[in-house]
């Protein structure tokens, strides 16, 4: 397999892929597409959707899930796995007759679309799996880093000062405090930075939808939901919002062996983290169902790159062209900081998250 042909330029182009490719499976294997769309349209006026392709039974007793875009200009990795998968790992599977597999495309279809990790009311999706929603929750380190996090302006002078603040921070908290203050995830400004939303947005209403109507006789259910930007570049950490002594966790690492660390207990590169994903779903699926999930967490940039990265997309957004020169020129920036485009990069993820996705099907083909 061209690790990188399976890369898309857009998230058009990535989802017209994808569904080319469902059907011409269909003279082997049941599909069923489930598709929806939210409100909004794409840079070219094109749908935007979630994507939900079930191949296999219709009321499967077990499955696995890959699914992508969640974190939006994040899903050129999943949605590469989800092709390659595809191409090359359906055409030839006998699946059981109570077993399917599911390609969940677009989890956040506008952040795909629009090359930024939050949605179409500048809500970060993993923040917004929650039952009710606190706008005065915040961080009191994100509050006191407020405007170092989130710049009115790009102003040099007053950029130097936001920096020597943030470091600060650090230097008389620690790097570990400093993350946490920035990535937890808060309610209270509708335009910073990691906001969960003060409702619970249309795409996570369609995602736990999705799964309760399609999942709901599922015993055994395996999902991978891919992201990018924490971590060395290339390296993978499968990360769950599971504590330790849960059973989704023990499933998972079993699933995984002694590879899905925790970020609620600390045992992983994330920071702990509020309104998360994994959690959220628990809530959609039977009582009685297995649950093994984990978010592949793929390294692209330093820390430090990817956070400048995410400061001057939210200013750009709130306060910026993105028509203009330098706003085309920060869309650039955000492409290429979650989903570089190195060749080599590019084999070693696809690779690896093949890896997880094989171990999840053939564990479902038992």
């Amino acid at each position: 397999m061209n690790a990188p042909s399976m890369f898309s330029a857009s998230y058009h182009e990535a989802r017209m892929r994808l569904l080319d490719a469902v059907h011409m499976l269909t003279a082997r294997h049941s599909v069923l597409i489930d598709s929806r769309a939210i409100a909004v349209k794409g840079p070219s006026g094109e749908t935007l959707a979630l994507d939900w392709i079930m191949i296999g039974a219709r009321e499967p007793r077990r499955a696995v899930v890959l699914s992508s875009g969640t974190h939006g200009a994040e899903g050129p990795v999943g949605s590469a796995v989800q092709l390659a998968v595809a191409q090359s790992v359906l055409p030839t599977l006998a699946l059981p007759k109570d077993a399917a597999i599911i390609l969940q495309h677009g989890n956040n279809p506008y952040g795909y679309a629009w090359s930024r990790r939050v949605n179409e009311n500048n809500v970060d999706l993993n923040r917004n799996f929650g039952e009710s929603f606190d706008p005065q929750k915040c961080n009191p380190g994100y509050e006191a880093l407020l405007e170092a996090i989130n710049p009115p302006d790009l102003d040099e002078t007053r950029e130097l000062a936001r920096k020597a603040h943030m470091d600060q921070f650090v230097a008389e908290h620690g790097a570990r405090a400093f993350q946490a203050a920035l990535s937890e995830g808060q309610y209270k400004y509708p335009q910073g930075v990691q906001f969960g939303g003060q409702a619970q947005q249309a795409s996570v209403r369609h995602l736990m939808a999705l799964t309760r109507e399609h999942l709901s006789a599922t015993r055994q259910l395996a999902w991978l939901d891919y992201h990018t930007g924490l971590g060395v570049a290339g390296e993978c950490e499968l990360i769950t919002g599971f504590t330790p002594d849960s059973r989704p966790y023990a499933l998972a690492n079993r699933l995984w062996p002694g590879q899905v660390k925790s970020a609620t207990s600390g045992e992983s590169l994330s920071a702990p983290l509020t309104g998360v994903m994994d959690l959220g779903l628990a809530r959609a699926l039977p009582p009685e169902c297995d649950f093994a999930f984990a978010f592949p967490e793929f390294g692209t940039y330093p820390v430090e790159h990817v956070l400048q990265t995410l400061r001057l997309d939210n200013w750009l957004a709130h306060h910026g062209d993105r028509a203009s020169p330098l706003g085309q020129q920060l869309v650039a920036r955000m492409r290429e900081t979650f989903s570089p485009g190195n060749p080599d990069w590019q084999t070693k993820v696809l690779g690896t998250g093949m890896g997880y996705a094989r171990q999840a099907i053939d564990s479902l083909l038992q």
